[in-house]
């Protein structure tokens, strides 16, 4: 009985402060909505994915020496050490020069990405911008680069294009619909423990159940208030 009570009295203040949860939500629901709308840049990211041949452009020797660990195994340990060539200054500042970008290597760096898809000789070359175009742009040129640069340092030609980056006009960090969903309880969570919060500090005598429950006193009568209910 006693937690009967107890959460019908939880419930009473919830519906005792029911339009204050009913504003915050509102609220928090505005602002949400105006941040993902106008206050978040969209950033669009655009991928071209590359083939490493392990074996493609090696001596004879050197395939002979492949198969010892498997050629596979090669390519893949080669996808690893090639993501970092992606990303060194040697490729990304010729492709600021060549496409003449308004950037720093370090901008560069921050909105490229390179990785090995799973455990598979395919390397990832990923990059993000405010424009869908530009996106591509560079992740095709970087790719380009890159692959000159592979052939010019190491002295093999085992990288190939498998699909060049294309515009995504979808932007990657605006969800909407999903800050939207967090607004709404957040501005719940609020609306509640503020509720809780102003009950706790009502420390008013109100009713008779308040004069038993705070003072401990029994109550012989009440006297009723024929003002409010005439005008009932």
């Amino acid at each position: 009985m006693e937690e009967t009570i107890e959460l019908r009295e939880l419930l009473a203040i919830v519906l005792k402060r029911k339009w204050i949860i009913i504003a915050l939500t509102l609220l928090c629901l505005v602002l949400g909505t105006v941040y993902s709308i106008y206050m978040v840049t969209p950033m669009y990211q655009s991928s071209t994915t590359l083939m490493v041949n392990g074996a493609k452009g090696l001596s004879t020797s050197d395939i002979a020496a492949s198969f010892d660990l498997g050629s596979i195994n090669l390519s893949q340990k080669l996808v690893v050490t090639y993501s970092e060539i992606v990303k060194s200054r040697i490729v990304l500042e010729q492709v600021i020069s060549q496409l003449e970008l308004p950037y720093t290597y370090e901008n560069l760096l921050n909105m490229t990405t390179a990785q090995q898809v799973g455990a598979t000789e395919i390397l990832k070359i990923s990059v993000k911008n405010e424009s869908p175009e530009r996106a591509s742009e560079i992740a095709n040129k970087i790719s380009s680069v890159f692959i000159k640069e592979v052939m010019r340092i190491l002295k093999v030609n085992n990288v190939e294009i498998i699909d060049v980056a294309i515009p995504m006009v979808e932007p990657i960090n605006v969800r909407t619909a999903m800050n939207m969903a967090i607004s709404i309880v957040l501005g719940l969570m609020l609306g509640v423990f503020l509720a809780f919060v102003l009950e706790y500090l009502d420390h008013t005598i109100k009713t008779e159940v308040d004069v038993e429950k705070h003072l401990g006193l029994t109550v012989l009568g009440v006297i009723p208030d024929y003002a409010k209910e005439m005008k009932g």
